[in-house]
């Protein structure tokens, strides 16, 4: 142990005494190499010069590294916009091709009711015009003499013809009685005797001749002459008979008997004549008749073609106006089926998106099939959704849960309320579900949907 310490403590002592030499030749060295002090204060002032620059440089550095740090928090800023203002563009962009897709079905919409409202004016024309005619020919109607005034006329110039023709047969009849007559006055004047009243006679049978010729007074005539025959032969009974005179009497009396049957010829020519006029106007009047039952008739058909013809212009206006309107309604749902279209691109075209939004396109979806079921009703034809649209919808509303990361059942609930167990049946895709979602998806599907 002693041995240990002395030899510690002679290592020590060496060791300081090698600090004490190495101290030694520093000082030395020190002491040899000691600048002046002139020196030392122009280092010193060089020292503070270049610190005074670096001090100068550094806050300048500092001042541009924070313009730096400015100009690229703008240009970060700069850059959001931009890409921001890029992704609107791409945005708007697609919606100016759907507008411009919808655009062109809309003017090929409005030529297509522009060519109907031709026809309809072409049609409105046609009708303004039949309806012209029409009134036309109902004046003319109007103009000419009824149908029963004439029917009245020629009855009473048919009446008239037969009670000439009654009367004519009168006459004949009293002019056979008075030859009768005067046969049996000259039978008996051969034993009577007249006395003064053979001149009378006489002066009578001359003025009964001169009378005869005359046609329309004759039944006056023979009248009055055979009174006065009969007036005659009650008094020749008690009268003396002149055989002389009787004689001149036979001869006027022959004589007025061949006038009497030169008249009774011209009666019965008349007869005849009257006859075969009366025929010729029965015929005449057959045929007149004939012609107006056939002028009725014809008019009567012409009034049931011209109703016909009313009738089926008011059809074609009743089915232009249901076409016009039946056009302007499939243009409005047109309208209606392009910004539904749109909207649920642009839903569907976002990155981020909750329940409600998928609520929305839901909720778009039933108003469009609504809206067409309307229109067909209102229509009175068949104006429906097509079906393709309505998978589209259902399939871009799967895609967007799919993206926005929204539960199955969350969504089934929200398409079956919303659009109906019937329509989401025959709108949904089983593969889709089963690519999107799985296979426990479309199990549910089969249980809620029985979809087999």
């Amino acid at each position: 142990m002693v041995a240990r310490s002395s030899k510690t403590g002679s290592k020590s002592i060496r060791k300081r005494g090698e600090k004490t030499t190495r101290s030694s030749k520093v000082k030395k060295s020190t002491t040899k190499k000691e600048p002046s002090n002139s020196a030392l204060l122009k280092k010193v002032s060089s020292v503070t010069d270049s610190t005074k620059t670096l001090s100068k440089e550094i806050k300048s550095m500092t001042k541009i590294f924070a313009e730096n740090q400015k100009i690229l928090v703008s240009m970060k800023k700069m850059i959001d916009t931009l890409s921001s203002a890029m992704e609107q563009i791409q945005k708007q962009s697609r919606q100016i091709n759907i507008i411009g897709e919808d655009t062109q079905k809309l003017f090929s919409g409005l030529n297509q009711v522009r060519g109907q409202s031709n026809l309809v004016s072409k049609i409105n024309d046609q009708t303004n015009r039949l309806q012209d005619q029409i009134t036309k020919i109902t004046e003319a109607q109007k103009s000419s003499p009824a149908t029963s005034k004439l029917m009245q006329q020629v009855s009473e110039s048919i009446d008239s013809i037969r009670n000439n023709s009654k009367m004519i047969m009168k006459i004949s009849e009293r002019i056979d009685n008075v030859r009768e007559d005067l046969s049996n006055i000259s039978a008996k004047a051969e034993t009577t005797n007249i006395g003064p009243e053979i001149s009378e006679i006489k002066r009578k049978i001359e003025s009964i001749s001169g009378k005869a010729e005359q046609i329309e007074s004759l039944g006056g005539v023979m009248s009055n002459l055979k009174q006065e025959l009969e007036s005659v032969v009650s008094k020749t009974s008690s009268m003396s008979g002149i055989p002389e005179q009787i004689d001149e009497i036979k001869r006027n009396i022959q004589s007025i008997s061949s006038r009497t049957g030169n008249f009774g010829g011209d009666i019965t020519n008349l007869k005849n004549e009257l006859g075969n006029m009366t025929s010729k106007t029965d015929q005449k009047i057959t045929d007149l008749t004939e012609i107006l039952n056939r002028s009725d008739a014809s008019t009567s058909e012409f009034h049931k073609k011209t109703n016909e013809i009313i009738q089926e212009l008011q059809g074609i206006k009743n089915v232009t106006i249901k076409s016009s309107q039946t056009t302007s309604k499939e243009v409005l749902g047109l309208l209606k089926l392009s910004e539904f279209q749109s909207n649920v691109r642009m839903r569907a075209e976002s990155k981020y998106g909750t329940l409600q939004d998928l609520e929305k396109m839901a909720t778009q979806t039933a108003e469009m099939v609504n809206l067409f079921d309307k229109l067909s009703i209102e229509s009175e034809q068949k104006i429906a959704l097509p079906h393709e649209v309505k998978q589209w919808a259902v399939s871009k509303i799967l895609d967007c849960a799919d993206r926005w990361e929204i539960r199955f059942t969350d969504v089934f609930r929200l398409l079956a309320n919303q659009l109906g167990r019937d329509l989401l049946k025959e709108a949904i895709r089983i593969q889709q579900i089963r690519d999107i979602f799985g296979i426990r998806a479309v199990e549910e599907i089969k249980q809620e949907l029985t979809v087999s």
